[in-house]
């Protein structure tokens, strides 16, 4: 009777080592396909965020324009340059043209008043906005009834505006499409702080502005436009690899905003 030795024989070895080697090319490529694909969901994700956030940024401060006041500055296929409302007040007490104080409790906006800023005081009487300039502030202060408020200084020509009086400050800004010191494009906001990026990478002709008179017809005078047309084209941060190569993914959002100031004609 014969025992056979315990252990495997060379066969059998290489046998497993053959099945291992098959198992684990299949594996290693089921994961390699599956993080290219959570790649490509992650970039696709972070894409569609890059662009909601332009048109939304862009959205809002040209919604709040008044064309025909002269908010838009001037204006081209990839900029505009506007007059951009950043606050909204209620006087509760002025000491002629030189310094305001506000209601804070009906004081609000996107940020303080800054010296430098543009203000607009309305005339009752008029029915028009009479234009100024902040000088200093703002500083806490407190209106006639003891509530409190803000107070700034300014330069603003006529009489002193009376309690209840509005008034909305401004700054100037550009947005515009530009290319970065790294090549790549960008939606960017020119203020007294210089240009920030925004939104990006964009394609070269990632950002195309439209605007339309109440007409609906295009028009390239600022003081006419009604409506604006907003085009943003980004691209992925990061390449993915697909069909064997490695791409950049791209996608646009087209966005329209009806100027809020305007009047409205047969337009989009």
């Amino acid at each position: 009777m014969s025992v056979r030795p315990e252990g495997f024989s060379l066969a059998e070895v290489l046998v497993a080592l053959a099945l291992l080697g098959i198992v684990s090319v299949g594996a290693g490529r089921l994961l390699l396909t599956e993080q290219r694909s959570y790649r490509e969901i992650g970039q696709r994700a972070d894409l569609a965020d890059n662009l909601r956030a332009a048109a939304d940024i862009l959205a809002a401060d040209l919604w709040s324009l008044d064309a025909v006041d002269g908010d838009i500055l001037a204006l081209g296929p990839d900029s505009i340059r506007v007059r951009g409302e950043r606050r909204f007040a209620v006087v509760c007490q002025a000491l002629g043209g030189a310094s305001l104080t506000f209601r804070g409790s009906l004081t609000f906006g996107v940020r303080d008043f800054r010296p430098g800023d543009s203000i607009l005081v309305y005339v009752p009487g008029d029915s028009v906005w009479s234009a100024g300039a902040v000088t200093a502030g703002p500083a806490a202060a407190a209106c006639p009834d003891s509530a409190p408020g803000e107070r700034i200084d300014v330069s603003l020509p006529g009489p002193a505006p009376s309690a209840g009086t509005p008034v909305r400050g401004f700054e100037i800004v550009t947005y515009r499409l530009y290319r970065a010191s790294d090549g790549a494009y960008y939606l960017g906001v020119r203020d007294a702080g210089g240009l920030q990026p925004l939104a990006g990478p964009l394609t070269a002709d990632g950002l195309r502005l439209g605007f339309m008179d109440s007409a609906g017809a295009f028009t390239a005078d600022p003081r006419a436009t009604s409506a604006i047309r907003i085009r943003v084209r980004a691209l992925s941060a990061e390449p993915v690899f697909r069909r064997g190569r490695s791409v950049t993914l791209d996608d646009s959002v087209v966005a329209w905003v009806t100027l809020r100031n305007n009047r409205r004609g047969s337009g989009p």
